[in-house]
């Protein structure tokens, strides 16, 4: 399945030479180059690039300033995007990079319903499109979550988060309504995710406090109140409890994700506020990371620091946080957790280096608040 989830879209003559251009145009042409130049340029990016991280993985690890001048990077650190097509392409790249296997999820610009669409690629598979019932008047879904991949079964459960601390689930080919969860203000992080983890059967969602997992099982029922895991957080290193006195200030949203191999990881993000002389921005300050301890059960569950999820590539927005292996596809680098929403970047967990885009022309971090910032993923197992 992971072959089929970063099945590149057209690639016949992907660098087919050496002297390849990463930073493509929007356009047939490649504009701002020497003619000599352009004689050894193939355009392995354009809007809807084949491997769209080959583009993060060159402007992460090219020069602090690159030959054509689209690209500037202060302390490896912040990197100045200079060229609004290109800006436009890093965009494209964080975003809608990943086809997952033909799955996407927007609001239908006729009746305002939620609708997923899934066009496999695998011929055995089923095209489907499949019509959520309409939210109440003035609802905006911040993430949704799946049981599995859209399949014409009475059991398979939509979950959604909407903004604030409403949760609501659905069985689109049961009854087809949604079942509104009875949720308390100090239960759960409004700016926290739902996710599903297919080894325990349930839906998750962090609590306010972070100490807590808030879930649901599959067969919840209309105004029932989430259960509670504790989050026991085991032998914290003291470099660490120095770090956390360190983002004592900082704003945080908590992400469970879980692996191919169905290890859990607690992700916590932390962003800090700026003053850009016009206005205050937020901006990412660091992640922490705990993966879940083998002797966890249902009733509580122990997680402890790491700085190595090994291969694994963490992604995180407003849409349910994933992982997948780095060597799964070109551009990818092991051990990163990429972001998207006030800033776009990569937190490199090795080295504990962040590194942000902007767009010189506005001299802010990149953002995007649409949702979903990443397509819905899918079980890679």
């Amino acid at each position: 399945i992971i072959s089929r989830v970063f099945k590149p879209s057209v690639c016949k003559n992907f660098l087919r030479h050496t002297n390849v251009r990463r930073f493509s145009s929007a356009t047939p042409h490649t504009s701002g180059l020497h003619s000599d130049d352009e004689t050894k340029v193939t355009r392995p990016f354009s809007s809807k690039p084949a491997y769209p991280f080959l583009l993060i993985d060159y402007i992460l690890n090219g020069p602090d300033s690159s030959s054509d001048g689209r690209v500037t990077t202060y302390n490896g650190k912040e990197v100045f995007i200079n060229d609004k097509k290109l800006m436009e392409e890093v965009c494209d790249a964080m975003t809608v990079g990943f086809s997952r296997d033909g799955l996407r999820f927007h609001i239908s610009p006729y009746n305002d319903k939620p609708v997923i669409s899934y066009e496999p690629s695998n011929p055995k598979l089923e095209d489907m499109t499949v019509h959520l019932p309409s939210l109440p008047t003035g609802s905006k879904i911040q993430n949704l979550a799946m049981s599995s991949l859209p399949v014409r079964d009475k059991d398979w459960v939509v979950g959604v988060k909407l903004s604030g601390y409403g949760l609501s689930l659905c069985r689109p080919f049961g009854n087809s309504k949604w079942i509104n969860i009875n949720t308390m203000s100090q239960c759960i992080n409004p700016l926290s995710s739902l996710m599903f983890s297919k080894t325990d059967q349930r839906f998750y969602i962090p609590s306010l406090g972070g100490n807590f997992l808030c879930y649901l099982d599959l067969n919840s029922k209309e105004d029932d109140e989430p259960k509670y895991i504790d989050l026991e957080f085991d032998n914290l290193p003291k470099s660490v409890i120095h770090e956390l006195a360190d983002v004592s200030s900082c704003s945080r949203t908590d992400h469970l994700v879980e692996s191919p191999t169905g290890q859990l990881f607690l992700v916590k993000w932390y962003g800090e506020d700026l003053d850009d002389i016009t206005s205050l921005m937020r901006v990412t300050k660091r992640f922490m990371v705990y993966r879940e301890n083998e002797e966890s059960d249902d009733l509580e569950k122990t997680m402890i620091y790491t700085e190595d999820i090994g291969d694994l590539c963490i992604f995180v927005g407003h849409s349910e946080a994933f992982c997948v292996p780095a060597s799964s596809s070109r551009g990818l680098k092991p051990n990163c957790i990429y972001f998207v929403g006030d800033n776009f970047g990569v937190y490199d967990l090795t080295t504990i280096t962040c590194t942000t885009f902007y767009y010189t022309g506005d001299e802010v971090p990149l953002r995007k608040l649409d949702f979903p910032y990443w397509p819905p993923p899918i079980p890679l197992y």
